[in-house]
């Protein structure tokens, strides 16, 4: 496991404004409030131990991320109920110190889920708790019976299922691809349990367009032309933003998003609570993604275009047609990465909804393009989609697919999850 996600890695790799808030959100202005600042630093904790222990190659660490900002948000509605809470519905402690008591629940959840990380976590939460104003006894109590709430629900839901995969020939079915000799990532994962959608198959996308249609001829010939490793049409920013973009939206956009509730004076629980809907809405995407990859079974253009077997007058196969990276090892369609990204910026978008144009970073950026600008989170998706497509990992009929398949989790996630009191 440890090669392939080596292997694995390799592939991976705004102005200030007042906080409009998600729908049906209003501040208190009753006291002092905590800012942001506990909930951004355990997210950055997190996500620099998750990293290192998989690159979030095992969806080990996107399942933490929800879990982490679950129990920080629960734990902050319990000391003063905004939202409604996840897990732990016990009764409010007023007295509590709630940012200390939502550190102890951030360590107490990822002590469980990394103990290998106990030092690093262990100092920051020393860290806070001498910045405390009460640094006492009953606030680690309740936060950790917060977290052991939430690892309660989620205890055995599956994201760890290896599964099985059988291959199997035929025109449009997935083919191993260079490099991976018949490896696939963790087909078991379609059967996870989400923590928002009713059921993986709520908002499954209908099948590719069939290969005789002139849908799949018109996909075919863009991500043949634009996708391949020689490409003579993509242009040299096309080329640039595809790797840019090949970081999860778990590392880009938490990233960004740590930065912009900062920048924009947000408040704990407003944070806690966007943090949980945002990583949920992401968990919920691959899983979703995940059944509709394994129970299409569609090939990459890898395959498609090397062979055209697909009995359309209009293809024409390339036997020697090479993607810009290799592709990753399993099914095309849908594309998760394209569900991940639309998931996250529509779940900004709807925090944040002037649309104002922002900066953001990746770490797989490429020395000549360091950052990226968008007039709209609307529009970092979209190209977020289109990298895939530059990449020739993806047809466009996938990313397009994705793209709806994350806007729609999102806006169920918003809908049903963590509503204001």
């Amino acid at each position: 496991m440890k090669t392939v996600i080596a292997v694995l890695g390799l592939l991976a790799g705004c102005s200030d404004a007042a906080w409009s808030g998600l729908p049906g959100e209003r501040q208190s202005s009753v006291g002092p409030t905590p800012d942001a600042s506990v909930v951004v630093s355990w997210n950055e904790l997190a996500y620099e131990v998750a990293y290192a222990e998989d690159q979030f190659l095992t969806f080990k660490g996107q399942r933490a991320l929800a879990m982490l900002n679950l129990a920080i948000h629960d734990a902050l509605n319990t000391v003063s109920e905004r939202y409604d809470r996840y897990a732990y519905h016990g009764r409010p402690a007023v007295a509590a110190d709630p940012a200390l008591v939502a550190a102890h629940a951030a360590h107490h959840m990822l002590r469980a889920l990394y103990p290998n990380a106990t030092t690093r976590l262990d100092s920051l939460l020393a860290e806070q708790a001498a910045d405390a104003k009460a640094a006492d006894a009953g606030a680690a109590r309740l936060g950790t019976a917060v977290a052991e709430a939430v690892l309660e629900v989620r205890r055995g839901d599956g994201w760890d299922a290896a599964g099985s995969y059988v291959f199997s020939q035929g025109a449009g079915v997935y083919q191993t691809t260079p490099d991976w000799n018949g490896f696939v990532l963790q087909p078991g994962f379609r059967g996870a349990r989400p923590f928002a959608v009713r059921a993986v198959t709520q908002f499954l996308p209908p099948p590719p367009p069939p290969l005789n249609s002139t849908p799949y001829a018109r996909a075919y010939a863009e991500v043949m032309n634009y996708g391949a490793r020689r490409s003579v049409v993509r242009t040299a920013e096309q080329s640039a933003y595809a790797v840019w973009w090949l970081e999860f939206a778990e590392g880009s956009v938490n990233r960004l998003t740590r930065r912009l509730v900062t920048e924009r004076s947000t408040d704990a629980w407003q944070a806690a609570r966007l943090f949980a809907l945002l990583h949920v809405a992401l968990y919920d995407g691959y899983v979703a993604t995940w059944e509709a990859k394994y129970r299409y079974n569609f090939w990459r253009p890898y395959t498609a275009i090397r062979v055209a077997d697909d009995g359309n007058a209009r293809t024409t196969p390339d036997a020697g047609w090479e993607s810009l990276l290799p592709a990753p090892p399993f099914p095309e369609y849908v594309s998760a990465h394209a569900t991940g990204c639309s998931a996250a910026f529509t779940l900004l978008a709807s925090s944040w909804p002037e649309q104002q144009r922002f900066t953001m970073t990746t770490r797989t950026a490429p020395p000549e393009m360091p950052e990226r600008s968008f007039a709209s989170f609307h529009a970092a998706a979209e190209e977020c989609a289109d990298s895939r497509v530059m990449l020739g990992w993806h047809f466009r009929f996938a990313t397009d697919a994705g793209l709806e398949l994350g806007q729609r989790i999102a806006r169920e996630v918003i809908r049903t999850q963590l509503r204001r009191r």
